[in-house]
C-alpha cells in the first residue's frame, strides 16, 4: 500500500493540478469552474492533427525497431539462442545515447549540410549539398521515425534474445525446421509469435513513450504538423496567458489517451493468458 502511494500519489496529484487548472480552478488566471480551455482544445483541428501525428510516429517507429530487431535474429537464429543476440555488448551501446544527443546527431549527419550530404557531394552524386535528401525537418515525420528507431532498435534486440532465450525459442524453432518448415517460415510462424507476445507489455510502454517523445522532435521535427508534447510547449510558451490552461487541457489529453492505451494493454493481457492455460 505504501508504495502504490509513494507511486501514485505524485501522478494523482499532477494529474488533478491539471485539471484544476484547466478548468480555472487553480492557477493565475482561476476565477472559477469555466469550460472555455477545453472548448478551445477541443475545437481546435490542430490539437487532433497533432494526437494522429503523434501517435503515427509512435507506432511507425515502434513498427521499424520491431521489424529490423526481428530480422537481426531471424539471421542469426543460433546467437539468438543462446541469449546473445550478436553479440550484446554493442547493441547496449546505442542505449545509453540520450534522446538529445541523438537529435544532434542526426542533424549532424542526415542534414542537408550533415556528412552524408557532403560526402555525397565529393563523390559527385549531388550538384550541392542542398540537393541531398535529408528525411529531417520533413512533414511525415521521417527524421523523427528514423532517429528514434536508431534509438530503440537496439534494446529491442537485446531483449528479443533473452525473451528467446527465456523460453526456448530457439529449440522450438529447430524442432519445426526439423518438421520441414524453412528457416524463414520457422522464425516466421513460431519465433515471431511467440518472442512478441512475451515482449507485449515493454513494446506497449516504448508506444506510448515514443508518441510522448519530446527532445527528438523538437530537434529534428517539421514545425507542422508537431508532436502533441511541442504541442503543449507551444502552447504554454505563449506570451499570452490565456492559452496555458489550454496547455494543461491539451496535456491531459494525452494522459486520458494512455492511461486508456494502459487499460486495453492491461485488459488484453490477463485473456492472453488465460488462453495460453487453456
Amino acid at each position: 500500500m505504501v508504495v502504490w502511494a509513494l507511486v501514485g500519489g505524485p501522478m494523482l496529484l499532477g494529474v488533478s493540478f491539471m485539471a484544476a487548472y484547466s478548468l480555472g480552478l487553480a492557477g493565475l488566471l482561476a476565477h472559477g469552474l469555466s469550460f472555455t480551455a477545453w472548448a478551445a482544445v477541443l475545437r481546435d483541428r490542430v490539437t487532433w492533427i497533432s494526437l494522429g501525428f503523434s501517435l503515427w510516429v509512435g507506432a511507425a517507429s515502434l513498427g521499424a525497431s520491431i521489424v529490423g530487431a526481428l530480422l537481426v535474429l531471424a539471421l542469426r537464429p543460433a546467437a539468438a539462442m543462446a541469449g546473445e543476440a550478436v553479440g550484446v555488448t554493442p547493441w547496449f551501446l546505442p542505449i545509453a545515447v540520450p534522446p538529445m544527443v541523438a537529435g544532434l546527431t542526426a542533424v549532424l549527419w542526415l542534414g542537408n549540410a550533415g556528412e552524408l550530404a557532403r560526402w555525397a557531394y565529393a563523390l559527385g552524386w549531388i550538384r550541392r549539398p542542398a540537393e541531398f535528401p535529408s528525411p529531417l525537418y520533413s512533414r511525415d515525420g521521417l527524421g523523427i521515425i528514423v532517429t528514434q528507431t536508431a534509438l530503440v532498435l537496439p534494446f529491442l534486440v537485446v531483449l528479443f534474445g533473452r525473451l528467446a532465450r527465456l523460453h526456448r525459442v530457439g529449440e522450438l524453432v529447430e524442432a519445426a525446421r526439423t518438421l520441414g518448415a524453412s528457416p524463414v517460415g520457422a522464425w516466421r510462424r513460431v519465433g515471431t509469435p511467440l518472442v512478441l507476445r512475451a515482449a507485449a507489455p515493454t513494446l506497449g510502454v516504448y508506444f506510448l513513450a515514443l508518441s510522448g517523445a519530446f527532445e527528438i522532435p523538437l530537434l529534428v521535427g517539421a514545425s507542422y504538423p508537431t508532436m502533441l508534447s511541442i504541442r503543449v510547449v507551444q502552447l504554454f510558451g505563449q506570451f499570452d496567458l490565456s492559452t496555458r490552461p489550454q496547455a494543461y487541457a491539451v496535456a491531459l489529453l494525452y494522459t486520458l489517451v494512455v492511461a486508456a492505451c494502459s487499460a486495453i494493454v492491461l485488459r488484453a493481457r490477463p485473456r492472453a493468458a488465460r488462453s495460453e492455460g487453456a
